[in-house]
């Protein structure tokens, strides 16, 4: 496979995945924050000595004095501030609107006044489409990053090979190669292990890059893993040294 082929298909698997990715994303993003969210919520509040010059009012147990007292004839209610206590100053003030008929049936009974005041928010839509692209993008570049760096070791491992004169050299060949050169040093059944390809296979084409110098021996051993190093027996590590030029 070419160079320009292996980025085309690289580039066009790119395509896929941001646009497959972008296109998800945009559904995820859309169906949660896609539409605007409408919070109610109601808490009573208690209005005491509302009579007096000094009344008071309880929000979720937190006292709170009430000021700005004052008429509102088109809603027919009367407007209160109601400012946190000095015990209570974490808390901001509230601006409440209470029934006439029911303020001036406390100012009459002198009882306290209970009321329920309701509390909207709305939270704005999100643009789901940049978010989508940014992830889309995201991932079609993570893709290129690692298509690239496996691109180099295969066009690295197919260079060795055919300067070698190793021209009929399969494609498992130049994948096990490619994993030479990428651990630089290797035991047979963990070449085996990482392209999964029989020990045979694996063994001819060690033996023809040790014969040209690509490989060598190294005196160092490791244990038998998962059995891949027959009854036990320690396995040999194998260096690459890279490419050695031909007389």
């Amino acid at each position: 496979m070419s160079q320009m082929r292996r980025s085309t298909i690289g580039i066009m698997i790119a395509a896929v995945i941001l646009g497959t990715t972008f296109v998800v994303s945009y559904a995820i993003l859309n169906h949660f924050y896609g539409e605007g969210q409408t919070v109610t919520s109601t808490r009573g509040i208690l209005i005491d000595n509302i009579w007096t010059q000094n009344p008071h009012a309880y929000v979720e147990n937190v006292e709170y004095n009430v000021g700005g007292i004052e008429f509102s004839a088109d809603e027919n209610a009367y407007k209160m501030n109601l400012n946190p206590s000095p015990e209570g100053d974490i808390h901001g003030s509230i601006d409440i609107s209470v029934p006439s008929d029911a303020y001036e049936k406390a100012l009459g009974t002198q009882a306290p006044l209970t009321i329920s005041d309701t509390t909207t928010t709305k939270t704005e839509p999100i643009n789901a489409l940049p978010i989508a692209a940014a992830i889309g993008i995201a991932m079609g570049l993570m893709f290129l990053a690692v298509w690239t760096g496996y691109q180099r070791i295969w066009g690295d491992a197919t260079t060795t090979l055919l300067e070698q004169g190793l021209q009929d050299m399969t494609v498992r060949d130049i994948e096990i190669v490619g994993e030479m050169i990428e651990m630089k040093e290797f035991t047979i059944p963990e070449l085996m292990k990482r392209t999964r390809t029989p020990k045979l296979k694996v063994w001819r084409t060690l033996q023809k890059l040790v014969q040209r110098g690509i490989v060598k021996s190294t005196e160092k051993t490791k244990p038998a893993a998962s059995g891949l190093g027959g009854r036990g027996k320690p396995s040999r590590v194998y260096q690459y040294v890279g490419r050695q030029k031909t007389e």
